[in-house]
């Protein structure tokens, strides 16, 4: 970082020399969002989810109750929730969890994104996944340092099946070794 009395006396120069003023010192250094890498990516996730088996207090915003109490992966933007309870995509949640060594709870509401049902063959249980709305993008730097040492989580969906090649034509391989171009 440059000291602010070395970036004035360089900015007073090139203002002298006649060229084209560079802005405020605040525009070259990156701001608390941009840092906390809000609206780089075109993903749909954005972030990469981390294995990490923590507990945590998912409660409706009315305050009927605690929701799940059980994650099984977690990002600076979401986390995955073990929980039997019916829920509807679009439910506002009121979600804290401890994710570091340091006693910091982070506090945040959250909207469910994604319900598991359960029955797929890989699927851990009954659960929904969870995109965090008012998290500081104080918390989301602590959260993305600390989870870089967590190792990444298993997609829970299969793998794409690759498209067969044509069978080939066993008539036309014959005929091809008959006239010796095979």
């Amino acid at each position: 970082m440059v000291p602010a009395p070395v970036l004035a006396s360089w900015m007073s120069a090139r203002r002298a020399v006649g060229a084209t003023q560079v802005g405020p010192a605040r525009f070259l250094t990156p701001t608390l969002a941009s840092a906390a890498g809000e609206g780089l990516s075109g993903n749909r996730r954005g972030e990469i989810r981390r294995s990490v088996y923590l507990g945590c207090r998912v409660r409706r915003m009315t305050g009927r109750g605690l929701v799940g109490d059980r994650s099984l992966d977690l990002s600076p933007q979401g986390m995955f929730v073990l929980s039997d309870e019916n829920l509807e995509a679009g439910t506002e949640l009121f979600v804290s969890f401890q994710a570091t060594d340091l006693p910091i709870w982070f506090d945040t509401r959250a909207t469910v994104a994604r319900i598991v049902a359960g029955r797929r063959l890989g699927d851990d249980g009954r659960g929904f996944g969870l995109r965090f709305r008012t998290l500081p993008a104080v918390s989301r730097i602590i959260l993305r340092g600390h989870l870089r040492k967590a190792p990444r989580a298993a997609p829970q969906r299969w793998p794409v099946a690759l498209p067969h090649k044509k069978d080939p034509d066993y008539a036309q391989l014959v005929r091809d070794i008959y006239e010796g171009r095979a």
